[in-house]
């Protein structure tokens, strides 16, 4: 009997859900499987093991997430001020659905604690998000500065997206946004 069908995407967006509760430690193959309506021996067919899937999990989460989100920082039809403006909106959107979330610190937590490979795909999600950043305040800071500020509001927003789904309150990425804003006019 073959398998039943679903989409790369779907597949993905389930697995990266799955991994996003559950973290990679806490994610089998059988729960992955389920997540997509596939027995175990059926997804197995798609991929051989969680570090593959992951990798393409991970993968296909940055790409999603710099066509829907970072893209908006290089739109010089917009100022600076408003692409920031929309880029937090959309973050904060993104950031709260449930096939992203707080993906790729999640498995950064437990990447770091035993799983080095998984670690480059996540610096280079990190390091597109911060030079997105970077992008609308270097006309005002130069660019050594522009990545500096950069990073920092990386590292907020990651910092405010937990604190988001501790105590389910959008208001920490708000306060995310309004203190980048101030930044960039500053």
């Amino acid at each position: 009997m073959r398998p039943p069908k679903i989409s790369r995407d779907e597949l993905l967006q389930h697995c990266a859900r799955t991994f996003k509760r559950h973290g990679y430690h806490g994610t089998t193959m059988d729960m992955l499987a389920q997540a997509c309506g596939l027995t175990k021996a059926s997804f197995y067919h798609h991929y051989p093991n969680k570090d593959s899937l992951l990798r393409d999990v991970l993968s296909w989460s940055h790409e999603r997430l710099k066509h829907s989100l970072f893209a908006l920082a290089y739109d010089e039809s917009l100022p600076a001020a408003e692409r920031l403006s929309v880029m937090g909106e959309r973050a904060k959107r993104l950031f709260q659905d449930d096939s992203i979330g707080c993906l790729m610190g999640v498995v950064a937590m437990d990447a770091a604690y035993g799983n080095e490979t998984l670690m480059a795909p996540i610096r280079d999600f990190m390091d597109d998000w911060a030079r997105a950043f970077a992008c609308l305040f270097e006309a005002q800071h130069g660019a050594e500065q522009s990545l500096q500020q950069a990073r920092q509001l990386v590292a907020d927003f990651e910092g405010a997206i937990l604190l988001a789904r501790i105590y389910a309150d959008p208001g920490y990425i708000d306060a995310v946004c309004t203190r980048a804003a101030r930044q960039l006019q500053a």
